[in-house]
């Protein structure tokens, strides 16, 4: 099979970002010509520039364009990680019904909305939209939803039922992550659908003062997805590191 993963740098300028942009925008639009089946895109930022460089935000905000380009590029793939280029809101907001993921097995995307002050609403609208998508992703093992950065860590993950197991969601953060009924029982159909199996919640938290930047939450998160290679993770502490 193949497949391609790509460190892509963030915090960059206004002018710079809006060139990016364009670029990842024609990139995506690019993928399903080349036949690939796993793609992994994580693109990095440092929370220590702002305080260095005025102009660079902390944390750029992803483009609804990108996601949704993103969306519609994926629907042949049989993995997807996407880190931080694009928003799972944006992401599910963007499904077509004619839509459908016949070969996606894993999909992890980063959601802005996974914070200790988030509107309790928007999470859960989120997750619904996700469940939304899972129906017509017939092949789906995991979904990991995630997001950190500097005192955040928060994952929401789907596990298809396996080996007579129940299909597990798990719920780990740095804060509480209160699934309402609409998101539970949204759930419960996909588990139904996928294998005939309930959903078991699964509930763990986190230190957050253990969550010095985003390579930190990734580690703490436990997630099943590789979603950066080693060695890029490598990068991320060691420039943590020299600029904090």
């Amino acid at each position: 099979m193949n497949a391609s993963a790509c460190l892509i740098p963030g915090n960059l300028v206004d002018a710079a970002a809006d060139h990016q942009e364009t670029g990842n925008q024609t990139l995506i639009e690019s993928f399903p010509s080349t036949g690939l089946c796993k793609l992994t895109i994580f693109e990095n930022f440092n929370e220590a520039y702002p305080e260095r460089y005025f102009d660079c935000p902390a944390i750029r905000v992803p483009n609804p364009a990108v996601s949704q380009k993103l969306a519609r590029a994926s629907l042949h793939l049989t993995m997807l990680s996407a880190s931080f280029i694009a928003d799972a809101g944006h992401f599910f907001a963007a499904r077509q019904d004619s839509w459908t993921w016949d070969k996606l097995t894993s999909l992890a995307l980063t959601s802005r909305v996974l914070t200790n002050d988030a509107d309790p609403l928007d999470i859960n609208n989120m997750l619904r939209d996700a469940a939304a998508a899972a129906l017509r992703m017939p092949k789906l093992d995991t979904m990991e939803l995630w997001n950190g950065r500097r005192g955040v860590a928060m994952l929401f993950r789907y596990q298809r039922a396996q080996d007579g197991q129940p299909t597990i969601i798990t719920v780990r953060g740095t804060s509480e992550l209160a699934l309402g009924i609409t998101v539970t029982q949204a759930w419960d159909v996909v588990a139904h659908q996928h294998c005939n199996f309930k959903v078991v919640v699964q509930t763990s938290s986190i230190d957050p003062d253990g969550i010095r930047c985003h390579g930190d939450a990734i580690r703490q998160l436990g997630l099943s997805t590789e979603i950066v290679r080693p060695v890029s993770l490598w990068q991320i502490f060691s420039e943590h590191r020299f600029r904090a």
